[in-house]
């Protein structure tokens, strides 16, 4: 069941793992492992933005997004 909650913490992993993402970019361009943990950072990257993507077709569903106009903001 997705609720206020529910898309709160979503949407909270999703910039958790974007800003993760853009740190990692950061420092692999300082360290001598620059592909390994560009990489990391991509997938970190590619995953907030899925997350997202993921949360916002969900919210489209006609019963959820009914429960949703509840939520306080």
């Amino acid at each position: 069941m997705i609720d206020c909650n529910t898309m709160r913490a979503a949407v909270l992993l999703s910039g958790a793992l974007m800003l993760a993402g853009l740190l990692l970019g950061g420092i692999a361009m300082n360290t001598p492992l620059v592909i390994p943990a560009s990489y990391a950072s991509l997938i970190l990257v590619l995953t907030a933005s899925a997350v997202l993507a993921g949360i916002f077709i969900v919210a489209m569903i006609p019963g959820v997004s009914r429960r949703l106009e509840e939520c306080q903001h």
